[in-house]
C-alpha cells in the first residue's frame, strides 16, 4: 500500500521548518511494521497545488494523510478537490483533528479523522484496505460510512517510546518541494525529541487537552541510549552543524539529565539548542548543560503582565524568576531567547506593554513574537468564546499569514492596536540598548518581514550573529564552559 503524508506550512510568521516529527514517526513506523511504501507531499511557504497534483498522479496513493492545525486547515481542504485525491482514501489528523474530530461531520469529501497517536491506527488501516477489510472499527480513527460517522475510541498512549523506531528524516530529505525556506528554520537534519507529551497546564497549547484524548501516561520520555544511537545515525548520515531538541520538557526529567550530560559528550561534538521551563532547579540544569555543549536556551515567557501569565495562561512563575534565570543564563555564555505573544485574551495596552517592560529588563540575545491565534479545542480558545472576544470558529482569507495578525475582538485591545503596539515593540525592548536589533526585530515585523526573511535565509546564520551582537551564536566546541560572573 502507498501512504502519501501531507505537510503545508503556508503564510506562516517566520517561514517554515519544513519539518514535523509526527508525520516522520508515523512513516518509520508503518514502514517497519506494514512494509508499507510513504512519500511526503510538502507545500510552503505560499499555496501552489502544481507539485502536489504532480505526486499524487505519479505516486498513486492508496491512502493521502494530512497533518492539521486550525491555521492551515484552509489550504488541506482545498487540496481535497485536487485531481486523484478522491480515488485514496483521505484522513486528517494533527492536533486540530485530534481535538476536533466532529469536524468530520463538516467536510464531506473526508474519508476519516485520526484522533491522538497516528502510527497504530494508520499501520491498520492500509494493512485492512491492502486486505480489502472493513476500516469501520479501527481505534483511534473516526470513519465515514455513508451518512454515518463511526466514532471509535483511541487507543492508549504508545507507552514505551523506546519500542518505536527512528523518526524517517528520509521523507522530507528526499521531498523536491523542501528547499531552506525561513531564517529560523529548524532542519529536519539536526531536529530531535526525548519525549512526548507535556505536564503542563497551559491554556493556549493543544498539549493540554490532547493527555485527555487517549488513556495511559501522556508525558513519556525515551532512554537517553536510544537518543544517543538516534544522534549517532542522524549525524553521520546528514551531517549537521548543530542539534536542536525540541521538547517543552528537554529539562524536566533530572535522571534522563544527569545521564545526558555525562553521554552526550561521548557521542557527539556539535553544540545543541533547547527549550527549558522556568523554575527552581533550571539554573543548575543550564549550568550543567552548557559545560557539554549548550549554547541556546528558549523560555516561553509569553507574557510580562503576572496576572495575564498566571491568571490566563496558568504558567506558573514571576517576573523575578525570569529576570534572575536570563541574567544567569547570560552570564554562563548562552544565547538566551524568550517567546511572548500579543493579543492575549483578557489583555489591552498597558498590560502588553509589561512583556515590553519585562523584555527590556532582561535584555533577551534573541525574540519571538507571535501574535495569538486561537485554536479550536484548546481552553484559551474556549475562554475568548465566553468572553465574546469570538464569534466562533475563525474564518481565514488566503491572505492570512499565522501570528501577524489578531483575530479576537477585544473592546480595550482591537487588531488594529495590536498591530500598533506590535510596531512599536522592538524600539521599546531594544531601543535604548541596541539601534541594530530594534532596526533587524523591526524589519521582521513589518509587512514584509517574511518575504525579507525568505531572501536572506542562505546567510541566516551570519544574521543570528549580527541580531545577537558579536560572536555569542557561533562557539566552538571547545569554548563551552561557564563563564565567570
Amino acid at each position: 500500500m502507498r501512504l502519501l503524508l501531507v505537510f503545508t506550512e503556508i503564510q506562516i510568521k517566520y517561514g517554515s521548518y519544513a519539518f514535523q516529527a509526527g508525520l516522520g514517526a508515523i512513516s518509520a513506523w508503518v514502514k517497519r511494521e506494514g512494509g508499507h511504501e510513504v512519500a511526503l507531499a510538502y507545500m510552503g511557504p505560499k499555496f501552489d497545488p502544481a507539485p502536489f497534483r504532480e505526486r499524487v498522479q505519479n505516486f498513486k496513493p492508496d491512502v493521502i494523510g494530512f497533518y492539521t492545525t486550525e491555521d492551515q486547515l484552509r489550504f488541506a481542504r482545498k487540496l481535497l478537490d485536487e485531481p486523484g485525491v478522491a480515488d485514496a482514501f483521505t484522513v486528517f489528523g494533527g492536533p486540530f483533528a485530534t481535538l476536533n474530530p466532529e469536524f468530520l461531520e463538516e467536510e464531506p469529501r473526508l474519508d476519516a479523522i485520526c484522533v491522538g497517536e497516528g502510527e497504530l491506527p494508520i499501520n491498520e488501516l492500509l494493512n485492512r484496505l491492502a486486505d480489502g477489510r472493513d476500516p469501520g472499527d479501527i481505534p483511534g480513527l473516526w470513519v465515514r460510512r455513508g451518512s454515518e460517522i463511526i466514532r471509535n475510541p483511541a487507543p492508549p498512549f504508545l507507552p514505551d517510546l523506546n519500542a518505536l523506531p527512528f523518526v524517517d528524516r528520509s521523507i522530507f530529505a528526499d521531498a523536491p518541494e523542501i528547499r531552506h525556506v525561513g531564517i529560523t528554520q529548524i532542519s529536519h537534519r539536526n531536529s530531535f525529541r526525548i519525549s512526548r507529551g507535556c505536564p503542563y497546564g497551559c491554556t493556549f497549547c493543544s498539549n493540554q487537552r490532547l493527555g485527555m484524548v487517549q488513556q495511559g501516561r501522556f508525558t513519556r520520555f525515551r532512554s537517553v541510549d536510544m537518543v544517543m544511537k538516534e544522534i549517532q545515525e542522524v549525524t553521520e548520515r546528514y551531517q549537521p552543524r548543530e542539534i536542536y531538541f525540541d521538547d517543552d520538557t528537554f529539562t524536566l526529567n533530572q535522571d534522563f539529565l544527569d545521564e545526558f550530560v555525562e553521554r552526550y559528550p561521548q557521542t557527539c561534538d556539535l553544540p545543541f539548542e533547547f527549550f527549558s521551563h522556568i523554575g527552581p532547579t533550571t539554573i543548575p540544569v543550564l549550568e550543567k548543560l552548557r559545560g557539554v555543549g549548550g549554547r541556546r536556551v528558549s523560555f516561553g515567557i509569553e507574557s510580562g503582565n503576572e496576572e495575564i501569565r498566571t491568571g490566563v495562561l496558568k504558567k506558573r512563575f514571576s517576573n523575578d524568576q525570569v529576570i534572575e534565570v536570563f541574567r544567569e543564563a547570560k552570564k554562563m555564555g548562552y544565547q538566551a531567547e524568550a517567546f511572548v505573544m500579543a493579543g492575549l485574551p483578557d489583555e489591552d495596552p498597558e498590560k502588553f506593554r509589561d512583556t515590553a517592560d519585562l523584555l527590556r529588563t532582561i535584555q533577551p540575545d534573541l525574540y519571538s513574537l507571535s501574535i495569538y491565534f486561537p485554536f479550536r479545542g484548546t481552553e484559551l480558545y474556549d475562554h475568548a468564546l465566553e468572553r465574546g472576544y469570538l464569534p466562533g470558529p475563525v474564518d481565514l482569507d488566503d491572505t492570512f499569514v499565522s501570528r501577524r495578525r489578531a483575530l479576537l475582538d477585544m473592546p480595550d485591545f482591537p487588531p488594529k492596536v495590536v498591530a500598533r503596539e506590535v510596531r512599536k515593540f522592538p524600539w521599546r525592548v531594544y531601543g535604548r540598548t541596541s539601534l541594530r536589533k530594534a532596526l533587524l526585530f523591526r524589519a521582521y515585523e513589518m509587512p514584509i518581514g517574511d518575504a525579507l526573511l525568505q531572501l536572506l535565509a542562505p546567510v541566516r546564520r551570519l544574521l543570528r550573529v549580527y541580531a545577537v551582537g558579536g560572536m555569542a551564536g557561533a562557539h566552538k566546541v571547545e569554548d563551552r564552559k561557564p563563564q565567570e560572573a
